[in-house]
């Protein structure tokens, strides 16, 4: 009996934290946008933000603003994203999209240009950050 019971408790708890790590997070993207520097440039430092925690990403020229989830097909952003953002400043914008891997956020960054001869953001796996 004692056997079966700890095979049943340890089976709970395996669920759980299979469910724990499943769940999906509540994750966003916000930003401080500064001033104009001495070139005339914004800059906007962007986070994540996601439960009682905010982490810094990075730093980009330009005034950030969070990217409509109408926009993520169009912007090859996958439908899973949690979050999306990005800035576009003198013919160039650097763009990040979230998403949740297990027990990780990850964060995606992606630029475009003016001038790149190819289409799209260029999305590469940037950073992550465990729950």
């Amino acid at each position: 009996m004692k056997r079966t019971l700890t095979i049943v408790v340890l089976f709970i708890c395996l669920a759980q934290l299979a469910m724990a790590q499943s769940t999906p997070v509540q994750a966003k993207f916000t930003f401080k946008t500064y001033p104009e520097d001495a070139n005339g440039a914004p800059h906007s430092d962007i986070f994540l933000s996601f439960g009682k925690k905010v982490a810094k990403i990075d730093k980009i020229t330009g005034n950030a603003d969070i990217t409509d989830p109408s926009l993520y097909t169009e912007n090859k952003i996958p439908k899973t994203a949690l979050s999306a953002c990005g800035a576009w400043w003198a013919g160039a914008g650097d763009y990040f999209y979230v998403v949740q891997e297990k027990n990780k956020l990850v964060i995606y960054k992606g630029w475009q240009a003016e001038e790149q001869t190819d289409r799209g953001f260029h999305w590469k796996r940037y950073k992550s950050v465990t729950l």
